[in-house]
């Protein structure tokens, strides 16, 4: 009786000490910073939510009517602080948003900004950029394609509208982080068009494709493609003396304005780290838009001093859409776009050579028209891992 009594001691003793954590937790109060003219009684209810960014877990609480809001026992480490909000004034739908890094190791006492979301014309709805592998193994990336979808009730014209590529990879600190109210980028392709060539109905979209191909027959491409980009609406096509890029006549060039690290073809980042952006840059043709581009160089020197390489900012009221991607969760905390343009971010989980894209989720369909979400926080507004599906709108 007594070896049995013992060996119960034994585990309610075990059990209490399994139950002690094996770290101490800190308490982590955050302030919401709404502005001055936000009202008072709005401030109850935005959801803030702390990402631990070793351990890809997060712990959410909403504010209460002072936009105060209190993390009670948080484990220590390196955390995002998100806020997303929204909110119905005068029959329209704002969007708050917030980023901030936080270091939680001891009690943290912090203010958090907001801005509110711009709603654009132009978004971007998928982007397809993780590539995948042919029969014998060997990767391919030559199906990537970025699409871009009219989220109003009427045509909107495409031509003129850029994609931009952020100069910075995402794997350490954006060296422009001091430059206000602008981005820098190391890629421009423009739509062709004077303003009126390039229609897009109401809740449709159209397709930039890498190589304007159907990837899964076709002799240049690959069987194991997920997508057929022959009926793209346009392709970049890097025209050059070697001719290493296939030009696909039945798709029309996309303008190339600025491609700084210039090889045979456009690629991204298979992996994730691509940050992209449409915009809308000042010119009513392509010689004052590339004049306005010519005059808004910045440089970079290298680490040896020995070359400087030019790129072009582009300032941030010239942006229609932007969206953050990274490798992984834990690069997340190297923040490009400012949180007026993407307070976010998003990524393809299970990486390169996956055939999974991100896209943009719908937020309703109103008589047979997609609307899609668009809270400028890319990690609420898209799916991840997911099947890349151009021009379905579901």
């Amino acid at each position: 009786m007594k070896r049995v009594l013992f060996v119960i001691a034994s585990f309610l003793i075990l059990g209490s000490c399994l139950k002690e954590p094996d770290y101490h937790s800190y308490k982590v109060d955050m302030m919401v910073d709404f502005g001055d003219e936000f009202p008072q009684e709005k401030k109850a209810g935005a959801k803030v939510v702390l990402f631990n960014q070793a351990k890809a877990y997060k712990v959410e609480a909403v504010t209460d009517q002072q936009g105060k809001v209190q993390f009670s026992t948080v484990e220590p480490g390196f955390y995002s602080a998100t806020v997303s909000y929204s909110l119905v004034q005068e029959e329209s739908v704002y969007y708050l948003n917030g980023i901030k890094s936080i270091h939680v190791f001891g009690a943290v006492n912090d203010t958090i900004k907001v801005f509110k979301g711009r709603l654009s014309p132009f978004v971007i709805k998928e982007f397809y950029f993780s590539g995948c592998n042919t029969p014998s193994g060997k990767g391919y990336s030559a199906d990537q394609y970025i699409e871009i979808a009219n989220n109003t009730d009427e045509i909107q014209y495409a031509d003129g509208i850029s994609v931009l590529e952020h100069e910075s990879y995402g794997t350490g600190a954006n060296f422009w982080a001091n430059i206000k109210d602008a981005i820098v980028v190391k890629m421009i392709w423009t739509i062709p068009g004077d303003g009126r060539q390039v229609p897009v109905l109401p809740g449709k979209s159209i397709i930039l494709a890498r190589n304007g191909m159907n990837h899964r027959d076709d002799p240049n491409g690959n069987p194991l493609s997920p997508v057929n980009l022959g009926n793209a609406d346009f392709e970049f096509y890097v025209d050059e003396e070697k001719k290493r890029d296939i030009d696909f006549p039945a798709v029309p060039n996309l303008e190339e304005d600025l491609f700084v690290y210039r090889g045979a073809d456009v690629a991204f980042h298979v992996s994730g780290g691509s940050a992209l952006a449409i915009a809308k840059i000042p010119g009513n043709n392509e010689l004052e838009r590339k004049q306005y581009i010519n005059s808004k160089l910045v440089s970079k020197t290298s680490v040896s001093g020995s070359n400087t390489t030019y790129f072009v900012k582009i300032a941030n009221k010239y942006v229609l859409d932007a969206v953050e991607v990274v490798q992984d969760e834990a690069r997340s905390v190297y923040k490009r776009f400012p949180q007026e343009l993407d307070a976010g971010y998003t990524l393809v989980a299970s990486g390169s050579r996956s055939g999974k894209c991100i896209r943009r989720k719908v937020y309703t369909v109103v008589q047979g028209r997609t609307i899609y979400q668009d809270t400028n926080n890319s990690t609420q507004d898209f799916l991840k891992d997911v099947d890349p599906r151009p021009k379905i709108y579901e």
